[in-house]
C-alpha cells in the first residue's frame, strides 16, 4: 500500500474536487419546468466522472510501490489553470468558440504537443463541436460574438 505515490495523492484530490462539486451543486434548484434538463445536471455529471476517474488512480496507487512525490506546484498546471480561471471569469464576454479554442490550444502546447496538423485540428474541431452539441443538442445559450 503506497500511500505516497503520486497516483494515490492525484486520485484522492480528485475525490476531493468531486465531492467539493456535488455539495456545490447539489442546491441549485431544479431550475425552468418541462423538458429541460435541471441546471444541475452537467456539474453533477462531470463530478461523478471526476470521483470515478479519482477512484481509479486512487486504486492504482495504493497497489504500486511507494516513491518520491512529484513537486506540489507544475507550471504548465498554473498555466492551463490560470487560463481557465480566466475563461470561467469573462465567460459571458468572450465568444464560447473562440475561448474553447484558446484554452484547447495552450492546453495542448503546455503538454507538449508539437504537431501543428493536431494543433490545428483538435483546438477547432473540439470547440465547433461543443458548440453544436450545447446550442443544437442540449438548446443551451452560449455567448457569441457573430
Amino acid at each position: 500500500m503506497a500511500i505516497k505515490h503520486e497516483d494515490t495523492v492525484s486520485g484522492a484530490t480528485l475525490v476531493g474536487i468531486g465531492g467539493i462539486v456535488i455539495a456545490l451543486s447539489a442546491n441549485m434548484g431544479r431550475g425552468a419546468a418541462g423538458a429541460t434538463l435541471p441546471p444541475n445536471f452537467f456539474p453533477l455529471m462531470c463530478a461523478f466522472g471526476l470521483i470515478v476517474c479519482g477512484v481509479i488512480l486512487l486504486v492504482k496507487g495504493l497497489r504500486s510501490e511507494a516513491g518520491p512525490l512529484p513537486a506540489l506546484v507544475d507550471t504548465r498546471i498554473l498555466v492551463v489553470g490560470g487560463l481557465l480561471a480566466i475563461f470561467y471569469w469573462f465567460f459571458a464576454d468572450i465568444d464560447f468558440r473562440l475561448g474553447a479554442w484558446a484554452l484547447a490550444l495552450v492546453t495542448m502546447l503546455m503538454f507538449g504537443i508539437r504537431n501543428v496538423l493536431q494543433l490545428v485540428l483538435i483546438p477547432l474541431g473540439l470547440a465547433i463541436l461543443l458548440y453544436l452539441a450545447f446550442t443544437r443538442g442540449f438548446n443551451v445559450v452560449l455567448p457569441t460574438w457573430i
